[in-house]
């Protein structure tokens, strides 16, 4: 395995939260100036990999950073969704879903007596606005053991995978640029410095280098940590069901 790194970037500023929605024009804006940015610190033949999560608001972040990055003389290869990447999941009737995919089953619902998902739901978020974009709903969900939500352990833990898959065959000097969502990405800080760092900025990013041997070192904010690529996932995440997130 060669040296490599994974830059981990929210999305831009998206329309709402209330389902799958996308990027509004500062949102655009916001990726725009970011793949601009960084372009121009990019070593000519660098090779680019940018993979993405698949909402709508991850996929047009991760469009137009690549057209910004193409414009700056960079050739990236081709975007390609990667569920490793993807936002916090919830669990609905029993299947994982997006948590977005649960607002729109919890919106859809009669007014009257909730069913328990839906009033965890109501927990977790019910404005889906301004105190969404704050961050807010991630504050309960990293702070509340939940019966519905992914834990946070766990999308700490597919990060650390996605971060692992996607230097397997890494050519030298690889870097990765990947569209991704706050929940998970504060689920890996909080687990990476013990403790939660608070709601990335639209387009901030999460800096992983990885050496060869697994040693890694995360930057955040100017604050870098040294890690070791988990070797292993702990008894209590079903390797099965993990194996195939998302797929």
């Amino acid at each position: 395995m060669s040296e490599y790194e994974v830059v981990l970037l929210r999305h831009g500023e998206t329309v709402g939260y209330d389902g799958d929605l996308g990027l509004t024009p500062l949102g655009e804006k916001q990726a725009q100036e970011r793949g601009s940015a960084l372009a121009a610190e990019i070593t000519p033949g660098t090779p680019v990999r940018m993979p993405h999560a698949r909402t709508a608001r991850a996929v047009a972040t991760a469009v137009t950073l690549r057209e910004a990055l193409v414009d700056g003389g960079v050739a990236p290869g081709p975007l390609y969704p990667e569920p490793w990447f993807d936002n916090l999941r919830y669990s609905l009737h029993g299947d994982g879903v997006d948590a977005s995919d649960g607002v729109t089953a919890r919106l859809a619902l009669p007014e009257g007596e909730l069913p328990d998902w839906a009033r965890e739901f109501d927990r977790f978020d019910s404005d889906y606005r301004s105190g969404a974009a704050a961050g807010g709903p991630i504050d309960y969900w990293l702070r509340n053991p939940t019966l519905y939500f992914e834990p946070p352990h766990v999308a700490a833990h597919r990060f650390w995978r996605g971060i692992t898959e996607v230097g397997r065959d890494a050519p030298d000097g690889l870097l990765v640029i990947v569209a991704t969502h706050s929940a998970p990405m504060r689920a890996f800080m909080a687990t990476t410095l013990g403790e939660d760092p608070g709601e990335p900025h639209n387009l901030e990013d999460i800096r992983v280098r990885v050496r060869p041997g697994g040693a890694a070192t995360v930057t955040f904010r100017g604050r870098s940590t040294g890690m070791t690529v988990p070797p292993h996932l702990p008894p209590w995440i079903d390797r099965d069901w993990f194996e195939s997130y998302g797929r």
